[in-house]
């Protein structure tokens, strides 16, 4: 993702733009929970996005954030950052990626946008849903969140706990974390590029996590 378009997605203000590092992807990190949500038929029928920003692009944001300017970031500014960032990213599919019963597409449906500023950082949390509820003991259901350019690390944190599963028979599924693995390569050539230059379309594909959901 290229700066105008991270600024454009996120934030859609200037501060970010004239204060981001000078080289090398990504240029900002999001440490994700992801939570897959069942419904009363042990179907997927959603995922919960959550977002924790790094405390560098969150101190950049803070002063957009603040706009009542009493360098406070109140709850209903943080809601309203991430309402506005919610509709931006729909573009991009919510960053979003299912991979069930052998086809991959983007979301286009999501919902229930929630913004938090927690200890310096901007939390933000979404539900992604797929076109239709996949039952994970029938199908092969899986997930990814990533930024395409990878102007944006996102990945779950080392240890567990990142990615669950919520909903009736919950109990009997789990979530599992698989971590991607480029090239020395790839990874030469993302870390050359300038915070200008546009990454190649899929390059944050090549360093996502995929989360496979599996129930008994």
């Amino acid at each position: 993702m290229s700066l105008s378009r991270l600024v454009a997605a996120l934030l859609a203000g200037g501060t970010v733009a004239a204060a981001a590092p000078a080289a090398a992807h990504p240029h900002v990190w999001i440490d994700l929970r992801t939570v897959a949500l069942l419904d009363a038929q042990g179907r997927l029928e959603g995922v919960r996005v959550e977002w924790l920003l790094d405390r560098f692009y969150s101190a950049l944001a803070e002063e957009d954030m603040d706009t009542d300017g009493d360098k406070v970031i109140g709850p209903a500014e943080a809601q309203q950052w991430a309402e506005t960032a919610f509709g931006n990213i729909a573009s991009t599919g919510y960053f979003g990626e299912f991979l069930i019963d052998g086809r991959n597409y983007q979301p286009t449906k999501a919902s229930d946008p929630v913004g938090r500023w927690v200890d310096g950082q901007i939390f933000m949390s979404f539900v992604i849903r797929p076109d239709e509820p996949a039952d994970p003991r029938k199908v092969a259901v899986g997930y990814m969140v990533y930024d395409s350019e990878f102007y944006i690390d996102v990945r779950h944190p080392d240890g567990s706990g990142f990615a669950t599963v919520e909903g009736p028979g919950k109990e009997a599924c789990t979530a599992t974390v698989g971590r991607s693995e480029p090239s020395p390569e790839v990874v030469a050539a993302a870390a050359a590029l300038d915070k200008d230059e546009t990454a190649p379309t899929g390059l944050g594909r090549l360093f996502a996590d995929y989360v496979k959901v599996t129930c008994r």
